[in-house]
C-alpha cells in the first residue's frame, strides 16, 4: 500500500512539473503564443552527411586493442535527403508529406594482426618464409564491401510550441508514418581490396512504421527557418528478400522491431520556408 502511495505521489509530482514547464511556454498577458497560423503552409528540405573512418591513411594502419592487436579497418558513410510539404490544418499544428533518399557505403576490413607481436627477423633468416609467415600472422576475418540505396514517403503531423513566447524559436514534436523500399548491395574484397561479382549477395527490403521526434525550430522575419529534428521513439516491420548471385539459395525473412533509444546516425538539420495564407 505504501508503495502504491508512493508511486501515486511520485506521478503527480511529474505531472505538476511538466505542466509548470508547459506553462511557461505561454505569455502570461496575451495567453498561449501562436507561433504559425492556421492555414499557412511550408516547403522545405532536410538532410545528413557523416562519415566515419577507422584506420587508413588518416588513423593509422587500423583499430587497434591496447596498442599491440591490430584488429582491422573500416569507413562509414551515411547520407539522406528529404524534401517536404506541409499545410496547417490548425493553429501550430502541421500535417505534411515528405519524400526520402537515404543510403550507406560501408568497407571493412576485419584482420587480427599479429605481425607487431611477434618478431620473426629473431626467429627465421630466410626473406621468403618470412614473407609467408607474416601473411598467416595476419589473420584475415571478414573483408566486405557494402551499398545500401532507400527510398520512402511519409505523412508527418508536427506539433509546435512557442519557446517562451517567442515567436522566433519554437520546440516541436513529430509523428511520422512512412513506407520504404531498400535495396543493399553486399560482396566480399579480394586481397587488393576490388569486390568479388561473381559473389555478390542482393536483398531488397520493403518496411512500414511509425516513428516519433523531437526538434528545434528557428523562425527569421522572412519566413524562412532552420531546425534540427532528433529521432526518439519508433515501432517498424521490414520483409526481405535475398539473393546470391550464381547460386539458387534465395532467403526470405521478415522483422519487427521498437527502437528505444536516440538514433543519432538520423538526425537531420533542415531549411523551411513559411507560405502565409492569403487571409492574413
Amino acid at each position: 500500500m505504501k508503495r502504491i502511495l508512493c508511486l501515486a505521489l511520485c506521478l503527480l509530482s511529474v505531472n505538476a512539473l511538466a505542466q509548470g514547464i508547459l506553462d511557461r511556454f505561454n505569455d502570461p498577458e496575451k495567453g498561449k503564443v501562436v507561433f504559425i497560423e492556421k492555414g499557412n503552409r511550408s516547403i522545405g528540405i532536410s538532410g545528413a552527411f557523416r562519415s566515419l573512418n577507422i584506420g587508413g591513411d588518416t588513423a593509422g594502419d587500423g583499430y587497434s586493442v591496447l596498442s599491440l592487436l591490430n584488429i582491422g579497418t573500416g569507413k562509414l558513410s551515411v547520407y539522406n535527403v528529404s524534401p517536404s510539404f506541409a499545410y496547417f490544418v490548425a493553429d501550430d499544428l502541421a500535417l505534411g508529406l515528405r519524400l526520402d533518399y537515404s543510403g550507406y557505403k560501408l568497407d571493412t576490413d576485419l584482420h587480427l594482426d599479429l605481425r607487431e607481436i611477434i618478431n620473426l627477423s629473431n626467429l627465421v633468416d630466410d626473406p621468403g618464409t618470412q614473407s609467408e609467415v607474416n601473411e598467416l600472422l595476419n589473420l584475415r576475418f571478414s573483408s566486405r564491401h557494402m551499398v545500401n540505396n532507400t527510398w520512402g514517403v511519409s505523412m508527418d503531423l508536427r506539433k509546435y510550441l512557442s519557446f517562451f513566447g517567442s515567436k522566433t524559436f519554437a520546440i516541436f514534436g513529430e509523428a511520422r508514418l512512412y513506407g520504404k523500399y531498400g535495396i543493399l548491395k553486399s560482396s566480399p574484397l579480394d586481397k587488393l581490396g576490388v569486390p568479388v561479382e561473381d559473389k555478390l549477395r542482393r536483398s531488397n527490403t520493403f518496411s512500414t512504421g511509425l516513428k516519433f521526434a523531437a526538434g528545434l525550430l528557428v523562425r527569421l522575419r522572412d519566413n524562412s527557418s532552420f531546425f534540427v529534428s532528433v529521432p526518439l521513439i519508433g515501432a517498424s516491420y521490414s520483409y526481405t528478400h535475398q539473393h546470391k548471385t550464381n547460386t539458387n539459395n534465395d532467403a526470405h525473412f521478415s522483422n519487427f522491431k521498437v527502437a528505444r533509444n536516440i538514433d543519432f546516425l538520423a538526425i537531420q538539420v533542415g531549411y523551411k520556408r513559411f507560405i502565409q495564407s492569403k487571409k492574413q
